[in-house]
């Protein structure tokens, strides 16, 4: 940035803003642009209640930038030393800013739009071209309420009284995100793996997750993720598929990692593909202008936990006996975290964040041999996230991140094959984020490169059955799996490219370009595997086999090889690529907006080209912004996945051969031809789709931001299977639908509410949605359908896909929220309110209907669940220690009132039940 020379000594003397067209430098070296007209609107913008305390004046600095939406740029210097007294009240922007730089010796100028530079007499050197200034490394990331986008910051992180620090953790504020009914069972709290959500009633594996810029989702085989954790037969080689209890995230990415997380449900902006639910954008933490340390520690265990269950398995549950972890009475988990902040330079600033979580849980099973047996697993999930920014001048900026994240458990083969194995989802990467500002546009660049796998590890690979150990109490039994390796490498590349505002007659338009492109290799490896299974040479004596060789001794002399399975240790690898452009016109007449643009992908799985138009229009009713209408049709493709493209391969990788008494060769054939499936080129499959009609009204009322919110969901051409009658293959097919109507009616408080020295924002909302679907089953798109298919229901016949959702269909929600700050105690607590109809499912019955014409169908029948009502509340206690470090305890309980539910989809079945009252503490300092 430049200044005349003449301009100097006004500039000394400034202590409120002066108007100066001058670049905007961002923080961290982003540099932008803008128009007149942006400044226009910042000047025209309305008092905001501004909280920010005494301290640092670069903590502060960015709480402003928050608060206030303003970009702030100047010399990373400036801040060094200085503190702030603070501000609150509810006040213009540049008043604000005036007081929180009383007594700093700083002022500022305005930029376009919605920059500020800070600046300082001692820091403006002069050359021959002028007066020059270096950027800040600061930047502020507004809590915007955009249509369709709930956006999470730092703070909002923070306050929320989150159990695991997961990233899905956070989404339980959103109405249109649904979490599974088996994702809250009272019984098995010892696993870390983050609950799966559903956005919209679309597939949980169909949702986009995002970091810095870069989609990194798992697209091996999520949908294998509805059976959970896997502590048990994680796969089985005589039906070899891909392990089961993989995730659609590839980085269990802890919440401490990040700055801030933009959840995108509906009108879903062009730039975005591969998804049918929603978008999950995450951003991780940048250097904020002051260095620091922060340490962490949290402590859960099952001693501050309310158990439900049925009274029927209260000796199994005590007794731990569930080695796949269904009951884990006795469990503790730990987490541990550093976050570490520093500048390089004034000109380079660092991030990074290094977590753990633990959890050790006890299980207990009895074998055949009626012993006992205690085991201890062990649940682990790692984090590492750093990123380095950097401005290379006044118009490019450069950041380089690195991202690992492993999970890791312990797991018993089965209660009869009882080695033990390894289990881990890992994911690590690296990537850049390039900006460059042009005289009238912006460019961003994002590159990253991924590795994301799923590994088994077995003790052994050896796995076999002797009937003669029986005699003398032994185990028939013995043996393991064998090892299992899928793993995605993804090269991938985003461009975005947007022009300023350009003025044709009464419009103005803002044009969008982009393209996203990805390389995927997909690696699948067997390790190899032996299955023998030997028969009593003379029969069995109920315990054993007999003596056939008459030497007084029951053992492998009195049987034979039956049947030999082996799977061949083999691998295959799967490459493809995907390219996706957008093109999109803002374009703004008087108080109105439209925003059109269309989305062209292509991937060569499915060697299939989709186009998605999106497009939304904007009505400032009465152009001051106090009440907005919204209306938008959108389109969007889902994601395809590498297992329907290898389960034939895979399954002709096994091999059996059957033996009589006398060792001939009886049978031998490979195990796919009894339950295969065809080839992939037959499938002919496509990209599902999801059309979306959307609704809303926003309405200002006084410190209330409220909106009422419509939104229609269609989706077809889901992925299931069907097997054909004539080859009795397996074939997958496009036959998936469902329908999804969702109304949200939201209240949220702009500015806080004040009572005896203490301040309260809340927010509450109301959801109500029908989903319907014609997938029942929790198979994921390996669930077999018929096409066409009908059923009876509620006294008449309906189509299959007419029926209600199986899981992630909560049809009423309210969430109610609150967080209150108490300066005087040093206090900040938070409530989170959910309140849940139970909801309805569709249970097939045992009885049959028989039409007038002679057709039988299945009778389905409803099977309600009841309402529920939990309140989370954290309490965390943050006292003055030293003057450069601060310390902090918090106390979060979630389901406060201890109220539950059954779960339970069977009246025969034992009941479960929805999580009790948890208890969990945490304990950090900040350096």
């Amino acid at each position: 940035m430049f200044l005349s020379c003449s301009s100097l000594h006004q500039f000394k003397k400034q202590t409120t803003a002066s108007l100066l067209f001058m670049n905007t430098i961002l923080a961290g070296g982003f540099v932008l642009t803008m128009s007149p007209a942006a400044y226009a609107e910042l000047a025209s913008a309305e008092k905001q209640y501004y909280k920010i305390p005494a301290g640092p004046l670069s903590q502060a600095v960015n709480a402003f930038a928050a608060v206030s939406g303003m970009y702030i740029g100047g010399n990373g210097e400036l801040l060094k030393g200085k503190s702030t007294l603070g501000v609150e009240g509810e006040y213009l922007t540049g008043q604000a800013l005036d007081l929180l730089l009383v007594g700093t010796g700083l002022s500022y100028e305005k930029g376009e739009g919605k920059s500020i530079v800070l600046v300082d007499s001692n820091y403006i050197s002069e050359n021959s071209d002028g007066i020059t200034m270096s950027p800040l490394l600061v930047q502020g990331r507004q809590n915007e309420m955009e249509v369709g986008v709930q956006t999470i910051g730092s703070d909002d992180i923070e306050a929320m009284p989150t159990e695991g620090g997961n990233l899905t953790d956070l989404l339980r504020t959103n109405t249109a995100v649904d979490f599974s009914r088996a994702s809250s069972s009272s019984t098995n709290s010892g696993s870390l793996r983050p609950d799966e959500v559903s956005i919209y009633g679309q597939d949980y594996y169909q949702n986009a997750f995002m970091i810095d810029g870069i989609d990194t989702s798992n697209d091996f085989d999520p949908g294998s993720s509805s059976t959970g954790d896997s502590y048990t037969n994680p796969i089985i080689p005589a039906n070899l598929s891909t392990l089961s209890g993989s995730s659609p995230q590839s980085y269990y990415i802890d919440v401490d990692a990040l700055e801030q997380v933009k959840v995108y449900s509906n009108n879903i902006p062009v730039e975005y593909g591969g998804f049918m639910g929603g978008v999950i954008d995450t951003r991780l933490k940048r250097y904020d202008g002051e260095d620091s340390l922060s340490l962490k520690y949290g402590l859960q265990k099952d001693a501050w936990e309310q158990f439900h269950f049925d009274e029927k398995k209260a000796e199994d549950f005590y007794g731990a006996d569930s080695i796949d972890g269904s009951y884990t009475p006795e469990y503790k988990k730990q987490n541990y975290s550093i976050t570490a902040l520093k500048s390089l330079s004034d000109k380079v600033g660092s991030t990074l964040t290094v977590s753990r979580k633990t959890s050790e849980f006890r299980q207990q099973y009895e074998n055949r041999s009626d012993e006992v047996k205690s085991i201890y697993y062990n649940d682990t999930i790692d984090n590492l996230m750093a990123r380095i920014d950097a401005r290379i001048n006044n118009k490019a900026s450069l950041g380089f991140s690195f991202r690992y994240s492993d999970r890791a458990h312990d797991g018993l083969t089965s209660k009869d094959y009882s080695d033990t194995f390894v289990k881990s989802h890992t994911a690590y990467g690296v990537g850049t984020n390039f900006e460059y500002s042009f005289e009238h546009s912006v460019l961003n660049i994002d590159m990253a490169i991924d590795r994301s796998f799923d590994e088994l590890n077995s003790q052994t690979n050896i796995y076999s059955f002797h009937p003669s150990a029986n005699f003398y109490n032994g185990l028939p039994y013995s043996g393991g799996f064998g090892d299992i390796l899928q793993q995605q490498d993804t090269i991938s590349l985003n461009t975005k490219w947007v022009h300023d505002a350009i003025s044709v007659g009464q419009t103005k338009h803002t044009f969008t370009l982009g393209a996203d492109l990805s390389f995927k290799d997909a690696f699948y490896e067997a390790g190899g595997s032996e299955f023998s299974q030997y028969a009593c040479l003379s029969g069995s004596t109920g315990k054993g086999c007999s003596d056939k060789n008459k030497d007084g001794v029951h053992d492998s002399q009195d049987e034979y090889l039956k049947t030999y399975g082996q799977l061949t240790a083999n691998k295959l690898t799967k490459k493809y690529q995907s390219q996706g452009f957008y093109i999109q016109d803002k374009v703004d007449i008087n108080d109105w907006t439209l925003t059109a643009g269309v989305r062209a992908d292509h991937e060569s799985l499915l060697d299939r080209t989709n186009i998605a138009p999106r497009a939304n229009l904007q009505w400032n009713v009465f152009g001051d912004g106090s009440t907005t209408l919204t209306t938008g049709a959108s389109r969007y493709y889902g994601r395809s996945f590498l297992k329907y493209a290898l389960s034939n391969e895979m399954k002709s990788w096994y091999t059996t051969t059957q033996y009589d008494k006398k060792g001939n060769v009886k049978k031998s054939y490979p195990k796919a031809s009894s339950s295969a499936y065809a080839d992939f080129s037959e499938y002919d499959l496509k990209t599902p789709y999801s059309d979306e009609i959307m609704f809303r009204i926003d309405q200002r009322m006084g410190p209330v931001d409220s909106s009422l919110t419509l939104v229609n969901r269609e989706s077809r051409d889901g992925v299931k299977r069907v097997k054909n009658k004539e080859d009795k293959l397996y074939y997958y097919t496009n036959e998936g639908q469902s329908s999804n109507n969702s109304i949200e009616l939201a209240f949220h408080q702009r500015t806080p509410f004040e009572l005896f020295n203490t301040q309260t924002k809340a927010s509450f909302l109301i959801g109500w949605k029908e989903s319907k679907s014609n997938t029942q089953s929790d198979d994921a798109y390996d669930e077999t359908v018929e096409e066409d298919e009908e059923v009876y229901y509620k006294g008449k016949v309906i189509a299959y896909n007419d029926l209600p959702s199986w899981d992630y269909n909560i049809p009423f929600t309210v969430k109610f929220s609150t967080n209150t700050i108490i300066p005087a105690w040093h206090l900040q607590w938070s409530n989170f309110v959910n309140l849940k109809s139970g909801g309805t499912i569709a249970k097939l019955s045992s009885d049959d209907y028989t039409s007038e014409e002679g057709k039988e169908y299945d009778i389905y029948k409803d099977l309600d669940f009841d309402e529920l009502v939990t309140l989370d509340t954290k309490v965390r206690f943050n006292p003055p220690l030293f003057a450069s470090s601060e310390g902090y305890i918090e106390v979060k309980v979630t389901n406060l009132f201890d109220d539950v539910i059954s779960t339970a989809t069977s009246s025969i079945a034992a009941q479960s039940f929805t999580s009790g009252r948890k208890v969990s503490m945490e304990v950090g300092m900040r350096f």
